[in-house]
């Protein structure tokens, strides 16, 4: 018998994804998300969907318009793998 792995759910995808806009790899042992990462993790989630990785980044930056720096354009590549290899 070969066990089925479940896609995660929406909301704990979103979760992930804020932790890596809030700097989990430059934060050892982070595991959540600060408040106000927390909070955009549906709008980087639906962001990170449409594969905009400009758009991403400049979310992430909290600009809202580019060019983001360049740590948060590493973290919009980086979420935008994730989203596509939680989504196969």
């Amino acid at each position: 018998m070969t066990a089925v792995t479940e896609a995660p759910s929406l909301a704990a995808l979103a979760e992930r994804l804020a932790l890596v806009a809030c700097g989990e790899n430059s934060r050892p042992g982070k595991t959540r998300a600060c408040d106000s990462c927390a909070k955009k993790g549906s709008t980087l989630l639906r962001i990170t969907s449409t594969g905009a990785a400009d758009a991403l980044a400049a979310a992430i930056c909290g600009t809202g318009r580019g060019p983001a720096c360049s740590d948060c354009q590493s973290k919009a590549v980086r979420m935008i793998r994730i989203y596509n290899r939680e989504t196969e």
